[in-house]
């Protein structure tokens, strides 16, 4: 840290040559927003009033560390999906989701509640400005306190703020109040919002209510879902859990239809919902093993079992890149697994009753 960081500057001159910085640096922005120019501008400002504010240098060397490395990669998503609209203005539609994913690949390999922490961070680095605006603004501000420090995330936003040129800045800097208004309102500024259990939080993201209620956990078995990329450890971690477990895999062999074969995953599909249902009718535990790699395909699974009301518990296993490839390219293309690998969200805790997080090298 303290090698990249000298007299309150960063040394950008450590990350000359990279593909995703030199991107940054031929991506405009749309001058009325950012008349400072291009990405890496907005960049370097942005990093260089970060570093500036007293309230950066209050933070410990681990959280100083997270918002830096979120300010330096919070829009190097920018360059692939900026577009000029019918009206002429430049946009950059979902960038700080393709940037959070583009993060997650950079820092693979570093301690993972670590980089899933700066992914959030990156994710979300718009909400104290646009998110708290949208619909149930509630759910998202305590959605994020699961994740981040919602204190530090208007933090960041003040320095995005700051690190441009352009119009109505005293309205976005307006924004991040009423942004912290609202999270203390609700007592999840500087901590996690503190629900009464598990099931309440699971029935507050699931129902979209407005405000968190206390409920009794009336759960009497659980689904246990399985997420992460092929080779990531999960047929292991099931037989542990010894209990029916519904495989696709399994479903695939006995069905004898191929990994590959696209029109044949249907039938694969409803035969381990036909089974699922025959588990959760009978309020039977059992486990969904398969790579889950999106938050559709697994609230696919919980939409469809939520009316047997069983707890739901996502199990989230990784492992390094190097492993991945090893295990499973014999049976698995390579570049089917670098597709998979791009199409990855990691489980939030808004998901499920409970998520668990297993990384393993």
């Amino acid at each position: 840290m303290s090698t990249l960081v000298q007299d309150k500057k960063f040394q950008w001159e450590f990350l000359e040559g990279l593909d995703w910085v030199e991107a940054m640096k031929t991506c405009p922005q749309d001058p009325v927003w950012h008349a400072e120019g291009d990405v890496y501008i907005h960049t370097q400002m942005v990093t260089d009033q970060l570093l500036r504010f007293p309230e950066y240098e209050q933070l410990s060397s681990k959280e100083q560390y997270i918002l830096l490395m979120t300010a330096i990669m919070h829009d190097i998503g920018k360059p692939l999906c900026t577009q000029t609209a019918e009206n002429g203005r430049i946009i950059a539609p979902r960038h700080a989701r393709l940037s959070e994913k583009m993060a997650r690949q950079l820092l693979w390999n570093i301690d993972f509640d670590l980089r899933e922490t700066i992914c959030a961070y990156v994710r979300w680095h718009g909400w104290p400005l646009w998110g708290y605006q949208k619909y149930n603004p509630n759910a998202n501000i305590i959605k994020t306190s699961l994740s981040l420090n919602n204190y530090h995330l208007g933090l960041f936003a003040k320095a995005d703020v700051l690190g441009r040129i352009g119009e109505d800045l005293d309205d976005l800097q307006d924004r991040i109040d009423d942004f912290q208004l609202l999270c203390e309102e609700f007592d999840c500024w500087e901590q996690p919002y503190q629900f009464h259990n598990e099931h309440s939080l699971f029935r507050f993201f699931h129902k979209n209510d407005e405000y968190p209620a206390q409920l009794y956990d009336d759960t009497q078995f659980t689904v246990y879902i399985l997420s992460g990329l092929p080779g990531s450890g999960k047929d292991t971690y099931a037989a542990q859990l010894d209990l029916p477990m519904i495989s696709l895999d399994d479903i695939r062999a006995l069905l004898k239809i191929k990994f590959t074969d696209k029109k044949g995953q249907g039938k694969v599909a409803q035969h381990a919902y036909t089974l699922a249902k025959r588990y959760a009718a009978q309020k039977q535990s059992f486990v969904w093993n398969s790579t889950n790699l999106t938050k559709d395909m697994r609230a696919r699974i919980i939409n469809s079992l939520s009316v047997y009301n069983p707890r739901f518990e996502i199990v989230y296993l990784e492992t390094s890149y190097a492993n991945i490839l090893k295990r499973r390219r014999e049976t698995i293309k390579v570049k089917k697994l670098e597709g998979m690998f791009r199409i990855l969200e990691i489980p939030q805790r808004s998901e499920a009753h409970k998520i668990t997080y297993i990384r393993s090298d």
